[in-house]
């Protein structure tokens, strides 16, 4: 039985399009890991080089390349982490970053510290990323699969620095903080970003309550309170910038953080 041209146009669409696909992945994958190894102090002040270079421009535009294998974070963002990471006082040793897009921060993190292990979670991980050429272990899960972090955080913890990049709900992000502070080592920071994202007043509340509890004060209402009752004995050092908190984690234990 002769085969069906529509069938033959359609096998050759089919391998067209995985093989493009390949090259896609070939390409994000390089792109995001030499230019990270190559730019990642200058990433932490000009994040989006095809802004400036009409070579990677075009290779955006004819899809070869994608923007999200480049790291994404505004420069105020930028401008924060530079602050926040070389006043560690020991280069991190393990990171784990929530919510990796195409993976173009994570591939900046391990660039900057090489010796570190990363890890990358994100709820659906694009294609490239099932390639581990660039150091960095990705994971694909919920970040409110408590029973998951956990298991993540015993097998790849404790944590020197978190970041939450994630949904940006703020339900998840306290989910995520919950499961995860105990696993950060002390004198490890935990970063969420885009506080304000979701509207509300958690993030508002989490802060002011968090200084009410500081002083010695009585407890307030407000849908961030009762974290920042919960997690206070556990907190060093709050730091607030433009959209973002990070919470610097000390060595006592008072009592349950959920």
């Amino acid at each position: 039985m002769k085969p069906d041209i529509d069938d033959l146009l359609k096998q050759v669409q089919e391998r067209v399009k995985s093989s493009w696909q390949d090259v896609q992945d070939a390409a994000n994958t390089t792109i995001r890991v030499e230019v990270a190894k190559g730019l990642a102090k200058a990433f932490l002040e000009q994040a989006r080089p095809y802004e400036q270079n009409a070579e990677l421009a075009r290779l955006l535009d004819v899809g070869l390349i994608h923007k999200a294998a480049f790291i994404q974070k505004p420069p105020y963002l930028l401008q924060f982490y530079l602050r926040l990471l070389f006043a560690f006082a020991e280069a991190p040793r393990r990171i784990l970053e929530i919510g990796v897009k195409g993976g173009g921060s994570t591939a900046l993190w391990k660039a900057l510290f090489p010796s570190a292990t990363v890890i990358g979670l994100d709820i659906k991980l694009r294609r490239w990323l099932a390639s581990t050429s660039d150091g960095v272990r990705y994971i694909e899960s919920d970040q409110t699969d408590t029973a998951r972090l956990r298991q993540l955080a015993e097998e790849y913890g404790p944590f020197d620095l978190v970041i939450d990049d994630g949904s940006h709900r703020s339900e998840d992000q306290e989910i995520t903080l919950r499961a995860l502070v105990r696993h950060v080592r002390p004198g490890g920071v935990f970063v969420i970003e885009d506080t304000h994202a979701a509207g509300g007043t958690f993030w508002g509340d989490f802060i002011a309550s968090l200084g009410i509890r500081f002083r010695g004060g009585d407890k307030p209402d407000g849908a961030g309170a009762a974290l920042a009752w919960d997690l206070s004995p556990r907190i060093d050092d709050l730091i607030i910038s433009n959209r973002v908190i990070a919470l610097r984690i000390g060595d006592k234990d008072h009592g349950p953080a959920s």
